[in-house]
């Protein structure tokens, strides 16, 4: 790694949130589309420049053997970064405007500075509607779980139906940022960055859990202002569960397209859910032990399942990637 070529990618990385705050900041209150509309937008030419780079640049089909102390400073400087840009953007405009300038700097930072070919970090389209259908599937699985017993638990404790329609308009706007921007981001960069370097200098069980740890409180943010402490270890901790399973699937099957494809589910299907908000309040005034039920226990059974069916179809649920391939279309 070279100075320059870190100041580079940094200097792009900078440029593109300035852009896409900017753009937040003048059109957010009134029109949330364009900001949304831009952050996707802005991956074409990364997209594009990726193709001809890979095309002109000889890269490498193995991990650059950096050492431990290199490396470890090198992934913690790129969090760091990142919630750099982060936090002001969800303290600001309540939004992950972030990720589309966190996806430049992982793309560049693998390409530009690593030299490593991007399927070396799952990034794939080897069979990709075999992979989107079991993205499909582990989310059916995973979350669907999670609402389904979540949602019995608040009609057992209220005896109010918590769910009264669902509006597929909210999901279908939400889904091409959740998953181009928001999927490629963080998948990218937890799964595919942070976990493959750590495999590389410990063994892959520590992977998945410092990925974990670093995804779960990744998420701490959403809970700053207002400052709710219990709210947040809530979340840092569902999250730390889910990003458990994100990285025991992806060892298993070395392709992050399934998981960016779930990712994108995740966060806007349940967009849609129209909810009984009489049903809600009554599950507030319920004990806190029934409120910790209903929150912690779906998570637990549908990690258990979602385990265990991961570990039981292991790399028969996806083909394993054949040597020869392509880098995933970055949008």
């Amino acid at each position: 790694m070279t100075e320059k070529l870190a100041l580079k990618v940094l200097l792009v990385y900078f440029a593109v949130a300035l852009i896409v705050f900017s753009a937040a900041y003048f059109f957010h209150s009134a029109n949330a589309f364009i900001p949304t509309a831009l952050s996707i937008l802005l991956l074409i030419p990364l997209y594009l420049w990726q193709k001809v780079y890979r095309n002109k640049v000889r890269l490498s089909p193995e991990i650059n053997a950096s050492g431990k102390d290199a490396l470890l400073s090198w992934v913690f400087t790129l969090f760091a970064l990142a919630l750099a840009v982060r936090i002001p953007s969800v303290i600001l405009f309540g939004m992950s405007y972030e990720k589309t300038a966190l996806v430049y700097l992982v793309i560049l930072t693998v390409l530009v500075i690593e030299k490593t070919d991007l399927p070396v970090f799952g990034f794939k389209t080897h069979r990709i509607t075999k992979s989107l259908l079991n993205g499909l599937i582990f989310f059916v699985v995973l979350d669907g779980i999670i609402m389904l017993l979540f949602y019995s638990l608040v009609y057992a404790f209220t005896n109010q139906m918590p769910v009264q329609s669902y509006d597929v308009m909210p999901f279908l706007y939400a889904m091409p940022f959740m998953t181009l921007c928001v999927g490629i981001s963080e998948e990218g960069f937890f799964r595919g960055y942070v976990q493959t370097h750590f495999e590389r200098i410990t063994n892959p069980r520590a992977a998945i859990l410092i990925q974990a740890v670093l995804f779960g409180g990744w998420h701490f943010v959403w809970n700053l202002s207002p400052f709710d402490p219990l709210g947040m270890a809530e979340y840092v901790t569902t999250t730390f569960l889910i990003g458990l399973l994100f990285g025991y699937f992806y060892s298993k099957t070395r392709n992050l397209t399934p998981l960016v494809f779930a990712h994108g589910l995740w966060n806007s299907f349940p967009q849609g859910i129209g909810t009984n908000s009489a049903a809600f309040n009554s599950f507030r005034t319920s004990s806190l032990a029934s409120q910790a039920l209903a929150m912690f226990l779906p998570y637990t059974v549908s990690s258990v399942i979602t385990f265990l069916l991961i570990r039981h179809l292991g790399r028969n649920w996806i083909a394993r990637p054949r040597k020869q391939q392509t880098a995933i279309s970055t949008p």
